[in-house]
């Protein structure tokens, strides 16, 4: 075997090696399609439920990573959270990725499940922190499916294009209170309802979002508040709209009795 045979043999390992690094990477990126699920089943916090960030603790920016090769979201917390410093100059290695940077509008919360964890457990049990990067973080929720409106190529992670949004589908077993006396309420071309949960750097902003045709933003008041559960038999879903400020809203109000992705 001469030696240019073995430098072929090499470079054409290499090649193979590179390309299945790429696909690799490639389909772990990509989250699954958005699922089906009843709208009219609402989850709901059990009787009796643990909660995390319960009675006025809701943190004022949330700390994320998201596991890629799991489709999984983690939420600084437990006994040893990373503080806003720390995350800042840690660095993490792919499949990781960090969220971006959200600071939280709702008045109030239980996260009452982890992702992962059976429908019926009860209270503690209910619960699950993991160490990751040297701190522990709750289990928060599955990510169930990603989609982009009005077309695919308006979105990539969390960048989103002005005239687009993002709709992901989480599994998240919590319940979201707004105390009011306003909101920022997002209506689609059909007539679905989303309130603004997070923004990237604490104000909300109506004024230079660039919505799809047909969706409005409007500052709406509230004589009650707003309480928000999951939907779905089986699972904990809500759907996430992210628009091209990194601005996030919730789907409150459904016009359809069953959510699908067919469905336009």
């Amino acid at each position: 075997m001469n030696k240019r045979f073995i430098w072929i043999i090499i470079g054409i390992a290499l090649l193979a090696m590179v390309a299945g690094g790429y696909f690799y990477v490639k389909q772990v990126m990509a989250f699954p399609p958005l699922p089906t699920y009843k709208t009219t089943v609402i989850s709901g916090k059990p009787v009796g439920a643990s909660c995390v960030n319960k009675g006025g603790s809701v943190p004022a920016i949330a700390i994320e990573v998201i596991d890629l090769g799991a489709d999984r979201v983690y939420l600084s917390g437990g006994s040893d959270p990373i503080t806003k410093a720390e995350w800042e100059s840690t660095n993490v290695v792919f499949p990781f990725m960090k969220n971006s940077e959200r600071h939280l509008l709702f008045n109030d919360t239980c996260l009452y499940r982890s992702a992962g964890k059976p429908a019926d457990c009860q209270g503690d049990a209910c619960l699950e922190y993991q160490e990751h990067f040297g701190h522990t973080w709750f289990v928060m929720n599955d990510i169930s499916g990603q989609g982009c409106y009005p077309d695919a190529s308006g979105c990539n992670l969390d960048v989103v294009k002005p005239g687009y949004v993002s709709i992901t589908t989480i599994d998240k077993c919590q319940e979201l209170t707004f105390s009011g006396p306003t909101i920022y309420e997002l209506v689609d071309e059909r007539g679905n309802r989303y309130v603004m949960h997070a923004t990237a750097d604490g104000t909300p902003k109506v004024e230079g979002v660039a919505l799809p045709q047909g969706w409005t933003l409007s500052k709406v008041a509230i004589s009650e508040p707003l309480t928000l559960q999951p939907r779905g038999a089986g699972h904990c879903y809500y759907n996430i709209i992210r628009d091209n400020l990194v601005q996030s809203y919730h789907q409150y109000y459904f016009v359809d009795d069953v959510f699908s992705p067919d469905v336009k």
